[in-house]
Order: structure tokens, then C-alpha cells, then sequence
């Protein structure tokens, strides 16, 4: 699968030091991935749910180097644990066309986390655990997995 209009390249060092930054250690399927993309915008860009509805990736965010005015990884990451928003070791990576987020957590598992759903009559846990929904699956199984617009339509 190819990603245009990412980022520029990044090195183990830039990882690193963008995981001290965080205090987080990124999975390595997703450090391995960055390293060859640094965000960008998928030519597969739909995830499939097994009830058959789709999820459509915008984009998969940039790590240090922000494209335009959009925040990369770490900045959204840290933003959103400050809001409380996300909890802290939910990384998010990609967003939909809603402004809602795809995550990993420190152990390599992906969820869709809708922001879009935040009820203000309940506290941030019930919010956190209302928002995000298991994909299931690996970062480079989630990858693998996007299919083209025309073959979900089929």
C-alpha cells in the first residue's frame, strides 16, 4: 500500500526520541511503519468491521514533522491525554473524516475511538470506555487489512 503526502522521513533516533517525549514505548510494528511512512494519506483507506459497515482512514498522522497546520502524533496524543480525552498509553496514529481517532496502545492492539460520541453526563472513564471500540487486531494487520474505496463498494 502506498501513503502520499506524509511527512519526511524519520530515524530510529527521531522515534526515539519522540517516545521519551511521550514516556511511552511505541509497538515495533508501528515504529517499523514509520520509519517507511511518516503519515500520510492511504491508497487503501477503508476498514471493513465484521457487521460489514466501513471505517474511512483520512489520514495517518505525521510523527515530528507536521504537514500544513495539522498536529502530528505527538501532539495530538499529548493534547487529548491533557483534555483527558484519551487515556494515557492510547496512542493515536490515524483520524477519520469526523475528526475521530485510530489508536494503538503500548501493547499493539488497534481501536477506533470516536470523540464524536463524548457524553457530558458521564465522567472521563465511562467516556473512554464508551468511545473506543476494539478493532482486534494489529497495527500492521490494520494496515494490511484497508481495502480501496471501489472494493468496498462492490
Amino acid at each position: 500500500m502506498l501513503f502520499s503526502k506524509g511527512g519526511p522521513k524519520l530515524s530510529q533516533e527521531d522515534i526515539g526520541n519522540i517516545q521519551q517525549h511521550l514516556n511511552l514505548v511505541l509497538p515495533e510494528e508501528m515504529v517499523n511503519h514509520y520509519l517507511m511512512n511518516n503519515g500520510g494519506i492511504p491508497s487503501n483507506s477503508f476498514w471493513i468491521l465484521k457487521d460489514g459497515c466501513s471505517l474511512w482512514v483520512k489520514k495517518s498522522l505525521p510523527m515530528k514533522y507536521p504537514v500544513g497546520t495539522e498536529r502530528t502524533l505527538e501532539d495530538s496524543y499529548l493534547l487529548m491525554v491533557a483534555k483527558n480525552v484519551i487515556p494515557k498509553g492510547l496512542i493515536p496514529f490515524a483520524i477519520d473524516h469526523g475528526g475521530n481517532y485510530f489508536c494503538i496502545d503500548t501493547s499493539g492492539e488497534v481501536y477506533f475511538y470516536a470523540v464524536d460520541r463524548w457524553d457530558e453526563a458521564l465522567n472521563d472513564e465511562q467516556n473512554h470506555e464508551k468511545t473506543k471500540k476494539k478493532l482486534g487486531v494489529s497495527f500492521q494487520v490494520f494496515v494490511n487489512q484497508l481495502v480501496e474505496t471501489e472494493k468496498f463498494e462492490d
